[in-house]
C-alpha cells in the first residue's frame, strides 16, 4: 500500500475521513483549493448524532470545554422534547462555531500523520483499474498526483463529483441569507434577537454566542438573493434583521457577513470505481438544526474504516459496496427531511395551516421521539440480515449502543462478550478488540468500528457476523 488516498476538501467531512483513514494506517493525503482554513463559517451548532461521533474518538470532550450546550431541538422551528425521550440521556448538542470544530479536527488529522496541501486546485482527474491520479494546479504550476482511490469532500459544488460525471440531482429548492459575526452586549439584546426564530413573513432568524460579546446571526429568507460569499455591509444585514425580527440589533460593529445559498440535492451514486463522494459533495440541503452536519460526518466514520479494510487486504467482498448501500439512503432521508421542514415554513400563508395541525401532532409522545431522534441524527440503523429470533436483541441491531464510546477509540471492531465467548475472536484480534460485558456495562454485542451493531447474544450467529464484517480470519 504506496499510493495514499486522496482527500478532496479539508472541511470537517474531508478533516475527520482523514483522521479516521490514518487512525487505521493510511496513507493520506488532503488538498484544498483555499490558502488557509476559513476564519469564519457559518455552522454554529453541533447536534446529538455529532457529538456521539467524536466521542467515539475522543474528541468531544474538547469542544465541551469552550461550548453552551443546545437549548433543544425543533422540526421546522416547531419545537420538540427531548428530554423525555425513554432510555438513557442521549449526548448532547452544542453551541460552537464549525471553525472550532475543523480545528480540532484538523489537528488530530496532522497528529495522526495527515498531510494537508492548501492552495492546490484539483482540474483533471484520471481513473484506472487499480489506482487513480488528480491534475493539481497550484501557485508553483500543475503537477500530477497519484493515489489509490480519491474522495470527493469539496462541498456541495464539488470539483471531483463534477469530474466524475456523477449526477446530482434534487428538489429544487434554493434557500438563502446571510450570515455572520457581530460584536454587541448581550444584555442589551432583545428576545427577539436571540435564538432561532420562525417569523411571521416566512424567513428564518438564529442569533446565538459565538465568543464574549460576540453573537453569530443567520437570517433566511427562500429564494436565490446574490452571489454566495458576497461580502455584506452592517447596513444590509440590519436591514434583514430588522425585516425579520421588526427591531434593530445593538451593534457595536460588525466583525464579518456574506451572503449564502444552500441547494437541495443527492448524489446518484457516492461510488464509481475508486471515485468516492462524501459530505455536501455527496448530499446537499439547508443546514437547519445541525442534521446537515452530522449526515455528513457520518459519511465519514462510514466511509473510513471500509476503505482502510479494502486496502490492508482484510475486507470481506461487497464491503465498500456497502458504503453507498448505507449512506447515499440516508443522505436522501435527511435531504427530505430538510425539504419537509422548509415546505412547512415557506409560502407562509399557505403552510400556516399545516404549520398548525403539525404543531399539534409533536405533542404526540411517538411524534416528538421520532421527530428528535430525525433532526438529532441519532436514529441511524444500517440493515443487518441476520436478524435472530430475540426480538429485545434483534432491536439493537445495526443501531449504535449507547455508552460504548470509549470503547472505540482505537477505531477497530469491539466484542462485547464473556470470556467462554471471547475466543470466538481470536482469528479476527488485529482487527477486533475484546471487552468483557461487566467492564463495559452493556449487553454481549458485537461493534463496527463506526459504533454500529452487527450482532448481539440471541440474534444471530456470531462467527458469520465476523466474518461478513471483517473477513477471513487470520
Amino acid at each position: 500500500m504506496t499510493d495514499p488516498v486522496i482527500v478532496v476538501g479539508a472541511g470537517p467531512t474531508g478533516l475527520l475521513l482523514a483522521a479516521e483513514l490514518a487512525l487505521a494506517g493510511v496513507p493520506t493525503v488532503v488538498l484544498d483549493r483555499d490558502e488557509a482554513p476559513a476564519p469564519h463559517s457559518p455552522g454554529q451548532a453541533v447536534n446529538a448524532a455529532v457529538m456521539d461521533i467524536l466521542d467515539q474518538r475522543g474528541l468531544a470532550d474538547e469542544l465541551r470545554e469552550a461550548a453552551l450546550p443546545l437549548p433543544g431541538a425543533h422540526f421546522s422551528l416547531l419545537w420538540l422534547r427531548p428530554e423525555e425521550l425513554p432510555g438513557p440521556p442521549a449526548a448532547r448538542g452544542l453551541l460552537v462555531p464549525q471553525s472550532r470544530l475543523e480545528a480540532v479536527l484538523r489537528r488530530r488529522a496532522e497528529e495522526l500523520g495527515v498531510e494537508i496541501r492548501r492552495g492546490t486546485q484539483v482540474v483533471d482527474l484520471g481513473r484506472f483499474a487499480d489506482s487513480v491520479s488528480v491534475r493539481l494546479r497550484t501557485a508553483d504550476g500543475e503537477q500530477l498526483l497519484r493515489g489509490s482511490y480519491v474522495v470527493g469532500a469539496d462541498g456541495a459544488d464539488s470539483t471531483v463529483r463534477e469530474l466524475a460525471g456523477i449526477g446530482f440531482p434534487g428538489s429544487g429548492w434554493t434557500v438563502s441569507g446571510t450570515v455572520g459575526d457581530i460584536e454587541a452586549d448581550f444584555a442589551d439584546l432583545s428576545v427577539q434577537h436571540l435564538g432561532a426564530h420562525y417569523m411571521g413573513s416566512g424567513g428564518v432568524y438564529s442569533g446565538a454566542p459565538a465568543g464574549p460579546a460576540t453573537l453569530r446571526v443567520i437570517t433566511t429568507t427562500f429564494a436565490e438573493d446574490g452571489s454566495p460569499g458576497t461580502p455584506v455591509s452592517l447596513d444590509r444585514f440590519q436591514a434583514d434583521i430588522e425585516e425579520l425580527t421588526g427591531r434593530m440589533l445593538p451593534a457595536r460593529r460588525l466583525l464579518w457577513a456574506e451572503r449564502f445559498t444552500s441547494v437541495s440535492g443527492n448524489a446518484e451514486r457516492y461510488r464509481l470505481g475508486r471515485v468516492l463522494l462524501a459530505g455536501d459533495a455527496a448530499h446537499s440541503f439547508y443546514p437547519l438544526g445541525g442534521l446537515r452536519l452530522s449526515t455528513c460526518l457520518q459519511d465519514a466514520v462510514n466511509l473510513g474504516w471500509k476503505l482502510a479494510a479494502d486496502l490492508a487486504g482484510w475486507a470481506p467482498p461487497g464491503l465498500l459496496d456497502t458504503y453507498h448501500a448505507e449512506r447515499h439512503s440516508e443522505g436522501e432521508r435527511a435531504r427530505l427531511a430538510l425539504d419537509a421542514q422548509l415546505a412547512l415554513m415557506h409560502p407562509a400563508a399557505g403552510a400556516a395551516g399545516i404549520r398548525a395541525l403539525f404543531g399539534e401532532l409533536t405533542r404526540l409522545d411517538q411524534v416528538n421521539e421520532y421527530l428528535v431522534k430525525l433532526v438529532t441524527g441519532t436514529d441511524v440503523r444500517y440493515r443487518v440480515d441476520d436478524a435472530g429470533e430475540i426480538p429485545g436483541a434483534a432491536d439493537l441491531l445495526g443501531h449504535r449502543l449507547p455508552g460504548t464510546a470509549p470503547l472505540l477509540r482505537t477505531g477497530r471492531g469491539v466484542l462485547i462478550a464473556p470470556s467462554t465467548r471471547a475466543h470466538a475472536a481470536a482469528g479476527w484480534a488485529d482487527r477486533v478488540d475484546t471487552v468483557d460485558p461487566t467492564a463495559a456495562g452493556t449487553a454481549p454485542a458485537l461493534l463496527r468500528p463506526d459504533g454500529h451493531v452487527v450482532w448481539a447474544e440471541g440474534a444471530g450467529d456470531l462467527e458469520r457476523a465476523l466474518k461478513q464484517w471483517f473477513g477471513a480470519p487470520r
